[in-house]
């Protein structure tokens, strides 16, 4: 799967060209949500500590309200209970690779 993951950004541009486009009009969307205090929906990576049990200080992408301050709140989607087992698993595989970084801060 690693390596499936690595290898898909060089099939989107054997597909679909540059892709660099995005990137960028998703930091205008960010930015704009930002400047003008919309307070949109939209997936960013916050601090998801005590969101469907995750205990940790760990960063993950995911629905939240951005306005001018920020990340105003998260957008907390209800999950069936297979659903929060899968999500719980994900966080901590991930917290497996963050934590080696916030024990060298």
């Amino acid at each position: 799967m690693h390596r499936e993951v690595v290898d898909s950004a060089y099939d989107v541009i054997q597909k679909k060209g540059y892709t660099n486009w995005a990137v960028g009009l998703t930091n205008a969307y960010i930015a704009n949500a930002i400047v003008d205090d919309t307070h949109s929906i939209m997936p960013v990576s916050t601090c998801i500590r005590g969101l469907h049990g995750v205990e940790e200080d760990l960063y993950l992408s995911i629905p939240c309200s951005v306005g001018s301050h920020g990340v105003r709140r998260v957008i907390n989607l209800p999950l069936t209970e297979d659903e929060t087992e899968g999500f719980r698993k994900s966080a901590q595989t991930v917290w497996e690779v963050q934590k080696g970084i916030w024990e060298n801060i």
